[in-house]
């Protein structure tokens, strides 16, 4: 089955192996790419990230999405036209074990944290501080027992780059992928100052959370999850016993569908 996270700045896609319980991830496409690219349709960039054989095992995907409804709306054309319908999935007040900390307007919750929720209370056996490293950062503690509690929302590397570029006059805009060289010590340039100060903050918030996570959990043993486009870099930075999951989202969604969710 297709699996899809439609996130703020690009779709990913992972294939779920229903007889030996695996995933595949298929790739990503961002927004931009195919939005402001007329020459090539979404179908034509689709068949590039998903091969033919998967299309003809398929005629259902499962998907979630924090884009925008332009984004969907073409998703769910272009997928049709290569005979596949897809059922988004959306955030709940309970699923499979885990209680929505959004009491009032469960809905509210982004359907992606959700997925996260999902995924981790079932890979991880115990208090979890769950870190997802993306557009944006965002923190969620989950008991043991299924329970969230809720969390922050910060800006993520991109983010902050784009804020400092855009917002003053002096800095200019420094591109993402210079990130890989930052470094949790005092930069001796602008750029240097730029890359290292975000670095420092994306760690302070996981320090941060790691520190008030005793009083959650009243004193008890948790693990510090980290998960998302930018974990790698991230969990760099962090101790050891930090534990990485790669793509948490695509679990959850797998989870849904072995459900019927």
């Amino acid at each position: 089955m297709l699996l899809i996270d439609a996130g703020n700045t690009r779709c990913k896609f992972a294939w779920w192996d229903k007889s030996t319980d695996s995933i595949q991830a298929l790739g990503a496409i961002e927004h931009q790419h195919w939005l402001n690219d007329l020459s090539r349709s979404l179908k034509d960039i689709l068949l590039g990230v998903i091969n033919r054989e998967q299309i003809k095992k398929t005629t259902e995907a499962l998907g979630v999405s924090v884009a925008s409804v332009q984004v969907v709306d073409m998703l769910n054309q272009s997928l049709a036209e290569l005979g596949i319908s897809v059922r988004w999935q959306r955030t709940r007040a309970s699923q499979l074990g885990v209680e929505n900390a959004y009491k009032n307007k469960p809905e509210a919750l982004g359907a992606d944290r959700w997925l996260v929720l999902l995924g981790c209370h079932k890979a991880v056996k115990g208090h979890a501080v769950i870190i997802d490293a993306g557009t944006a950062l965002t923190v969620d503690w989950l008991t043991r027992e299924g329970q969230h509690l809720g969390g922050w929302i910060v800006p993520g590397r991109q983010l902050m780059l784009n804020a400092l570029g855009q917002g003053t006059a002096q800095l200019g805009n420094v591109p993402v992928e210079h990130s890989a060289k930052a470094k949790l010590e005092p930069g001796v340039s602008t750029r240097e100052g730029m890359l290292h100060g975000i670095e420092a903050s994306l760690v302070g918030v996981v320090y941060e959370a790691a520190k008030l996570s005793p009083s959650l959990f009243n004193d008890e043993a948790f693990t510090v999850v980290v998960t998302g486009g930018d974990s790698e870099q991230l969990a760099s930075h962090l101790s050891d016993s930090v534990c990485r999951i790669d793509d948490l989202t695509f679990k959850g969604l797998r989870l849904c569908a072995d459900n019927e969710q």
